[in-house]
C-alpha cells in the first residue's frame, strides 16, 4: 500500500513549476499526482484524483475558477479537507492576514529558499501551520489576532461592494436580504482587521479584489 503524501501542484510559469516538482521529487514521503498552469486544469485533477495537498502559486490568472483569495475561497469550500500550500511573491501583510482568514495551512515567500517546502509539506500533512522565513518576519511585524475563515458569501460580498454595487444592489444581485448582506460585509471586515470602508477599498487594491469584481 503506497502511504506517501499525494500532492497536486499548480503554477502557471514553466521554469518555477519543474523547480517545485524537482523539489517535491527529492522528498521520499510525497507522490506527484500531477501539475496545472491554472485553475481550470487544478479542479479537473482534484476532481479526478485523491489528494492530500495542494501546492499552488498566488496569482494565476486565466483558469474557469479564478486565482487568489478567489480560488482558495472556492477550493475551500469544494475540497474541505484539502490542505493548501501557498507560494506567492507578494509581500503584503494584508494578502498574509487574507489567506490566513481563507483557512490557508501554509505560505511560503518566493524570495525564501524552496528548501522550505519540504518542511510545509511535513507540517499541513500533520495538521500544522507552516510559514517561510519572509512570511514569518510579515507575520511579526504586523501580528494576526483572527481566527475564523473568511466565508465564501463573505469573500463574494466583499469582491461586489468594492466593485460599486451597493448593499441594495448586492441584496437583489444575490436574493439575499440588505441585513444579511450588511452583515456578511461587517463579519468579513472584522475577520480581515478592516475597520472602515476607506481600508477596505485599500486592501481590495492591493489584492486585486477590486479588479475582478
Amino acid at each position: 500500500m503506497d502511504n506517501r503524501i499525494r500532492i497536486v501542484l499548480a503554477d502557471d510559469h514553466p521554469v518555477i513549476r519543474l523547480g517545485i516538482e524537482a523539489t517535491l521529487d527529492d522528498i521520499p514521503s510525497v507522490r506527484l499526482i500531477g501539475s496545472a498552469v491554472d485553475s481550470t486544469q487544478l479542479v479537473s485533477l482534484l476532481d479526478a484524483h485523491p489528494c492530500d495537498v495542494l501546492v499552488t502559486d498566488y496569482a494565476m490568472p486565466g483558469g474557469r475558477y479564478g486565482d487568489g483569495l478567489e480560488l482558495v475561497s472556492y477550493l475551500r469550500d469544494r475540497y474541505p479537507e484539502l490542505q493548501i500550500i501557498i507560494i506567492t511573491s507578494m509581500d503584503k501583510t494584508v494578502l498574509i492576514r487574507s489567506l490566513l482568514a481563507c483557512g490557508v495551512d501554509a505560505i511560503l515567500s518566493k524570495a525564501d529558499d524552496m528548501v522550505h517546502l519540504r518542511s510545509a509539506v511535513q507540517a499541513v500533512h500533520s495538521k500544522r501551520k507552516y510559514f517561510s522565513p519572509r512570511i514569518t518576519q510579515l507575520m511579526k511585524s504586523a501580528p494576526f489576532t483572527n481566527s475564523s475563515r473568511l466565508s465564501p458569501r463573505e469573500l463574494e460580498v466583499i469582491k461586489l461592494y468594492v466593485g460599486g454595487t451597493s448593499i441594495n444592489g448586492i441584496a437583489e444581485r444575490l436574493q439575499r436580504s440588505k441585513q444579511t448582506i450588511s452583515t456578511q460585509k461587517v463579519s468579513a471586515m472584522r475577520k480581515l482587521g478592516i475597520d472602515n470602508d476607506a481600508d477596505l477599498f485599500k486592501y481590495a487594491t492591493e489584492l486585486g479584489l477590486a479588479q475582478q469584481a
